[in-house]
């Protein structure tokens, strides 16, 4: 998990169809009105999912209500209650369902209060961030794997002398640069810079 910025508003097309359908399902209203702001909160999170910061496909999103649907009507439309996550089974969004989460990316604690060690796993000295990895389910043994993936990719840069726990140091800052703009794929670049920034800060 990392902070996401709302930075914008609902796209006008989207907010039209909002009213159109405000009495409807949300599985109702037509994928075509939620596309531009799919495409938004993409664009917003830099591709990558709310929750596991894993790069998203094109195909494999879903729109998540940060609070749900059920509990919270009245923010069913609400723009700062909507992110974008992974279609996983059994994490994320659909680990988390309608369960309401202590620890939130849009919270500035989220950077500090969820750590990853060198084994690719989250841990948290608050309560509420190992409430809120439990329920998104974010240390199964893939995604475990992938970041232990990442990790290896890059340390060869890290100091030796600084390297056993994070906050690691890094010795050759230019050359872990490099590897960051040798990726022609700007999500997976923000996947490895997410690991970075959690190893590092």
């Amino acid at each position: 998990m990392q902070k996401i910025d709302k930075l914008g508003s609902i796209p006008l097309e989207t907010a039209k169809g909002f009213r159109k359908y405000k009495t409807e399902n949300w599985g109702s209203i037509p994928e075509d009105i939620k596309a531009p702001l799919r495409q938004q909160l993409y664009d917003e999170q830099h591709g990558v999912c709310c929750y596991c910061c894993k790069s998203l496909g094109k195909e494999n999103t879903t729109i998540e209500h940060l609070q749900s649907r059920n509990d919270y009507p009245h923010k069913c439309f609400d723009y700062d209650n909507l992110l974008l996550s992974c279609r996983t089974p059994k994490q994320c969004d659909n680990a988390k369902g309608s369960q309401e989460l202590p620890l939130t990316p849009l919270m500035d604690e989220c950077e500090s209060e969820i750590n990853l060690n060198l084994a690719g796993e989250l841990d948290s000295d608050s309560e509420r961030g190992v409430e809120s990895i439990e329920i998104l389910k974010l240390n199964n043994r893939q995604i475990c794997n992938w970041r232990k993936s990442l990790i290896d990719t890059i340390s060869f840069v890290f100091d030796p002398t600084q390297s056993s726990i994070p906050p690691i140091g890094i010795q050759d800052p230019e050359t872990l640069e490099l590897i960051l703009n040798s990726y022609p794929d700007l999500n997976q670049k923000h996947e490895l810079e997410y690991i970075v920034k959690k190893l590092t800060r």
